[in-house]
């Protein structure tokens, strides 16, 4: 029977270290965007499509995994990166922690090697709300100018007013839902998705990105073109739907992206060895791992709003002027009101409900009230620029939970030259480049 040598049996192993798994560590460090990411997935300002791209990453991530490999100074500045994202918890927008964040554990990983892995990850993170922010107005007037050229080939009188098309004397507006953000979004990720399967290069990748931005535009403008001659009765016998337009464009994408990118397959590396990890990488997990849940439960500093004076006292709807009788703010009303860089009211106005948004400046955080019905479990349709019989301009969509249906009209205005957006992308484009036209009241009219 063998017995244990007197320097193990006298060992005390309380001194032996701990040693901590990096795994651990990144968990830790990255849980605040990981508890921000489930947030914003459920609060229904974005479609949930960035899952789909990270499960997709992960598969073929774990496919090639004997080959992806992340050399010591890859880890330490995956583990900066992770660090980073951390300190700008109450500093950086959330979107750009989450991309640090992402981006520090591809170093960690390897993955930073295979740019196609890196733009799923980047893809999963949940932009198409901001890409209809900042993209979805210039891509509408892309669409709108395309299709006119288009339709001026086929010997048609066409002409553009902004985002809409006048064709045999009607007006069709392209709207939001027709403006090629969901389409962009989706020939990305089809590239990056072809690029991480074929494991193309960095530079191979890019140029597929690139080369479905530059399709979509012209897809888009197709796909407008077909609608409005659609809708203005050109083609009476034409079977296909909005929908089925839509599918038809983007298959036209595919198909050159596919043959473009499958040309330039690569066979997987070979297997490589796994670095432990460096004393320099463990500091900055360890610091990062610390100081996350101390600084995400901390309070971020607010600004105060801007002074915009007393608010109004009877609005004027569709030519008819009705007192505003102001109602108690709710509690997520109150708290996003705190970090609103302006005014937010809202109001009765005899039958129907009133809410006021005041701003001073181009911002972000006045966003399309179908956002925040969304995310308070409404079901809502596709928004559309209507005209009223006074001659104003709205945007008009129907919302519905629990058998009640909602009509909801909403606009912008500039209260310095009357000036008037149906879409909130195209009024921060319009507050970006004029920032004298403001105070700009954005107006939601919530009716039965």
């Amino acid at each position: 029977m063998s017995t244990l040598s007197p320097a193990l049996a006298h060992a005390d192993l309380s001194d032996r270290p701990v040693k901590l798994h990096p795994a651990l560590l990144q968990l830790v460090a990255i849980s605040p965007v990981i508890w921000w990411f489930g947030m914003r997935l459920n609060d229904g300002t974005d479609e949930p499509l960035g899952l789909l791209t990270l499960a997709l990453a992960l598969v073929l991530a774990w496919r090639d995994r004997a080959s992806l490999h992340a050399g010591a100074g890859a880890r330490v500045l995956g583990a900066a990166l992770v660090l980073c994202s951390v300190i700008g918890i109450h500093w950086l927008p959330p979107m750009v922690r989450g991309g640090l964040a992402v981006s520090g554990m591809a170093f960690c990983y390897g993955i930073h090697h295979r740019a196609g892995l890196m733009g799923l990850l980047f893809l999963s993170l949940p932009i198409a709300a901001s890409m209809q922010f900042f993209l979805g107005y210039p891509l509408r007037i892309a669409a709108a100018e395309g299709a006119v050229r288009l339709l001026e080939l086929a010997s048609l009188v066409v002409s553009r007013s902004g985002t809409q098309i006048e064709l045999g004397g009607q007006v069709i507006g392209v709207d939001p839902a027709c403006g090629g953000v969901r389409m962009l979004w989706h020939a990305v990720a089809a590239a990056m998705g072809l690029a991480a399967i074929h494991r193309l290069t960095w530079r191979a990748t890019i140029i597929g990105g690139l080369l479905a931005v530059v399709l979509v535009i012209p897809a888009n403008a197709v796909r407008a073109a077909l609608l409005a001659v659609q809708e203005s009765g050109h083609l009476p016998g034409m079977m296909l739907g909005h929908g089925e337009i839509g599918l038809l464009s983007f298959a036209v994408i595919l198909l050159p992206l596919w043959l473009a990118i499958s040309s330039r397959a690569r066979a997987m590396a070979p297997a490589v060895a796994v670095a432990a990890a460096g004393r320099t990488e463990m500091i900055f997990l360890a610091a990062a791992a610390v100081l996350a849940p101390v600084l995400a439960m901390g309070t971020p500093r607010v600004p105060s709003p801007p002074d915009l004076g007393v608010g109004p006292e009877v609005f004027t709807f569709q030519g008819m002027t009705l007192p505003l009788v102001p109602l108690a703010a709710t509690e997520t009303e109150s708290a996003f009101g705190s970090s609103f860089p302006g005014t937010l009211a809202s109001y009765r106005w005899g039958d129907s409900q009133v809410i006021l948004r005041r701003v001073t400046e181009s911002t972000r955080r006045l966003h399309p009230s179908r956002d925040c019905l969304r995310a308070a479990g409404f079901e809502t349709t596709d928004a559309k620029t209507v005209g009223t019989g006074v001659g104003e301009q709205w945007s008009v969509f129907h919302a519905t939970r629990e058998g009640e249906r909602f009509t909801v009209h909403e606009r912008i205005t500039s209260e310095r030259n009357g000036a008037v957006w149906t879409d909130v992308s195209a009024w921060y484009w319009s507050a970006l480049m004029n920032p004298l036209n403001g105070p700009w009241q954005a107006e939601t009219i919530i009716s039965r």
